[in-house]
């Protein structure tokens, strides 16, 4: 099969859950001796031409999101004319079996550029109006113009993209129930979370895990990893956690980076905890799963739209509880293993006592073993691959019936 991933961002240029799921995905076609190929849009809007290159065995094709304004009408256009045109350029003349749309832009672009020749599936990692209406109400004058201009257009990308597809791609009943709320096509998705990578197991202790990485031995650590957003309740977390921190119960250590860094790191300031909640950055796949083995919790704070919340079974894969909100599909991981350290999204009291009552010994996780069982079952590679290649290797709708009834 020729097999054909659309997607805004390349897992390797700009981490994220997105991209992982569908680099993740590629790389399992590419395993099932398919021939695989992918497309994305540089991480910077620049004049360059797309580039061709192979990574592992798939070919990756990059293109460039156009330089516009921010506030520009045009950009949402403009970005799938450039991808239309980087396909039709490079993979055009090829016979794709099936198409894997990921994201509004990059997917239209391919369905501009190979028409109604092959098969297309949609996996919706978030909604996109969803999305963009959080994105743009921080960004002041120029998100209101987005707001009132761009959401429309938005709707209307996403709906030509689903419709289009042969099936729709869930990874939670949450994210489902948004595609019926949004776009009434709610009995056409296919709920499959993604798994837990065979690659995600303990290989040190807490306390060899720390000496790699330099974090200190005697003291209980905490751990997150976001983009540094304001969706992703970073802000809430740095406030609740704040009091403990400066009592010397436990410091913070935040992984990732985006356009909220300077003001985290400001609030961090202002509470006087600058020293204990510390700002690492980037890590890479090594460091964040060292990250993971040297953490005694993880702190999932999002404010709204965590569509499947990747990151709880990667911390459960090694054995490290979570405390987390209540948002989005966030508790479908969360209730059968770890029902009690849920808090209501937003609530920075609720998450500060969550957290005080595990440090004190009064909420207490299972056993670091269990937690690693609940991830295998729940989310083993095996089982929820077969589930998903059913879908992608059967050329007819049928098999989305089969798997939805």
């Amino acid at each position: 099969m020729k097999y054909l991933v659309a997607v805004d961002d390349c897992f390797l240029d700009r981490p994220g859950g997105m991209g992982r799921v569908a680099w993740d995905i590629a790389v399992l076609m590419r395993d099932r001796d398919h021939d695989v190929a992918l497309v994305a849009a540089r991480p910077q809007a620049t004049d360059e031409a797309p580039a061709l290159t192979t990574e592992v065995g798939i070919r990756v094709l990059r293109y460039s999101r156009p330089v516009l304004p921010a506030w520009s009408p045009l950009r949402a256009r403009r970005s799938v004319a450039a991808a239309a045109a980087a396909i039709r350029e490079h993979f055009g003349p090829e016979p794709w079996d099936l198409v894997h749309m990921h994201s509004p832009f990059t997917g239209m672009g391919a369905l501009q550029a190979l028409g109604s020749g092959p098969r297309y599936a949609y996996t919706v990692h978030s909604p996109v109006v969803m999305e963009q209406e959080i994105n743009w109400a921080n960004q002041g004058a120029v998100g209101r113009l987005k707001l009132a201009f761009g959401l429309g257009s938005l709707k209307r990308i996403e709906r030509t993209a689903l419709d289009a597809a042969e099936w729709i791609h869930a990874l939670s009943e949450y994210t489902r129930g948004k595609i019926e709320e949004f776009h009434g096509l709610g009995s056409r998705v296919v709920v499959v979370p993604h798994w837990r990578r065979g690659e995600l197991r303990r290989e040190f202790s807490k306390s060899e895990a720390r000496r790699c990485l330099g974090w200190p031995l005697g003291e209980t650590i905490l751990f997150s990893v976001r983009k540094l957003a304001p969706r992703y309740g970073l802000d809430i977390a740095i406030q609740a956690i704040a009091p403990l921190a400066q009592a010397g119960a436990c410091s913070f250590a935040i992984a990732g980076d985006g356009p909220s860094r300077a003001d985290l790191t400001d609030l961090a300031r202002r509470f006087g905890v600058a020293e204990r909640i510390q700002f690492v950055g980037r890590l890479s796949e090594r460091d964040l799963a060292l990250a993971y083995q040297a953490a005694d919790l993880f702190v999932l704070p999002t404010n709204a739209l965590e569509c499947f919340g990747l990151i709880v079974v990667e911390a459960l894969s090694f054995g490290c509880p979570v405390v987390s909100t209540d948002a989005g599909a966030i508790p479908e991981l969360m209730r059968p293993i770890l029902p009690r350290f849920i808090v209501p999204a937003g609530d920075c009291t609720a998450l500060q006592q969550k957290i005080r009552d595990v440090l004190a010994g009064r909420l207490t996780a299972p056993a670091a073993d269990t937690l690693i069982d609940y991830a295998e079952r729940a989310f083993g590679q095996r089982q929820i691959t077969a589930r998903l290649l059913e879908l992608l290797e059967t050329p007819s709708a049928a098999c989305a019936t089969r798997l939805a009834s």
